[in-house]
């Protein structure tokens, strides 16, 4: 048995980096297993660790009916392909419950009766709710966390002696919060703001030296859609299928873990461990929900930070690379 897991690309992104984590483990633990990636197959060097890659044209020659094949991002080419595979077990992970459906993305069509997979993986309880409820016909979904380097992270985190008096805000998501928050508390305190790409080690390296980590995620809005795809929407090009919702945020959990106190919403996998003991938690969506959590953090003691700070810690060890097998051992153990 062997194990492929498919992406469209290898670019940076928290799905991409959780398929690479996931090759990983499986090799670890004695499976041989490989990202296939649909463009021409490149490492992701941006990761510490990134996994081995083959082709889909070397997948469809050596794909045999005992192997299993994993889809995380389903497009048109995707599923014509993976169906095409002698594979018995086809699973689909889903890193959310949000679908996309345009010319080239199929929506939630691989979750209707008659699709091809035969096995399906939610990356967060919440996730698992949400598709169970909308997709009963599927049956189970089995819940597969992601997981954190906690070695590297710790390491980074205890190698660094001073923070940085100010907040660290990646403007990937929630720009507009971001921003809000800078025209009222910008005479307080510094906003530091990443708009480029960057590698594992460097956001790492950033994150463990920032007292304060914004987090934005709030889910995928019909105003997002409104504002990034408007004509295409008016023309019926794309169709978004249960909005509002994130898989499993990974750069607040970092953030956490390399000892910056975060201060924001929570969604999604963000629920399994963000609560009012490990963060200061703003009611979803609210601007002015946000600003009050942020003053209470810059005039928070730093005793009061430092017990915040383990208490994340402590919330987010859970999800290690133990964890993880352990959810795919059990998975595997029901295939024989």
């Amino acid at each position: 048995m062997r194990i492929f897991v498919r992406v469209p690309s290898n670019s940076p992104s928290g799905g991409i980096k959780v398929a690479n984590q996931l090759v990983n483990l499986c090799r670890e633990n004695g499976i041989e297993s490989y990202l296939v990636v649909n463009e021409e197959p490149y490492i992701a060097d941006w990761m510490i660790n990134p996994a081995p890659i083959i082709s889909v044209d070397k997948l469809i020659e050596i794909c045999e009916i005992n192997d299993i094949v994993i889809d995380n991002w389903i497009d048109k080419y995707t599923i014509t392909t993976t169906n095409s595979l002698r594979a018995k077990v086809k699973i689909y992970y889903s890193q959310g419950s949000t679908f996309y459906k345009s010319r080239n993305l199929i929506g939630d069509d691989h979750l209707k009766v008659g699709n091809i997979y035969t096995h399906y993986w939610a990356v967060s309880t919440d996730a698992q709710r949400i598709l169970e409820s909308n997709y009963p016909k599927t049956g189970k979904w089995y819940l597969v966390h992601p997981y954190f380097e906690q070695d590297i992270i710790s390491s980074i985190r205890e190698n660094t002696k001073q923070r940085k008096n100010a907040i660290l805000c990646l403007s990937r998501k929630g720009m507009s919060y971001i921003l809000f928050a800078k025209i009222l508390l910008g005479h307080k305190i510094e906003f530091d703001i990443i708009n480029r790409k960057f590698t594992e080690m460097e956001i790492y390296k950033l994150m463990a030296q920032y007292k304060f980590f914004l987090s934005t995620a709030v889910g995928v809005s019909r105003q997002f859609t409104r504002n990034i795809a408007r004509l295409l929407i008016k023309l019926s090009f794309l169709k978004v299928i249960n909005p509002y919702r994130e898989g499993f945020p990974l750069p607040p959990a970092e953030a956490a873990m390399c000892g910056c106190v975060v201060i924001g919403f929570a969604m999604g996998g963000g629920l399994e461990w963000m609560s009012q003991s490990t963060c200061f938690l703003a009611r979803d969506r609210s601007y002015f929900s946000l600003i009050k959590k942020a003053k209470e953090a810059l005039y928070a003691s730093e005793e009061q930070l430092n017990v915040m700070r383990e208490n994340a810690f402590k919330a987010i060890s859970k999800f290690n690379k133990e964890h993880t097998w352990k959810q795919i051992r059990a998975f595997l153990s029901q295939l024989s």
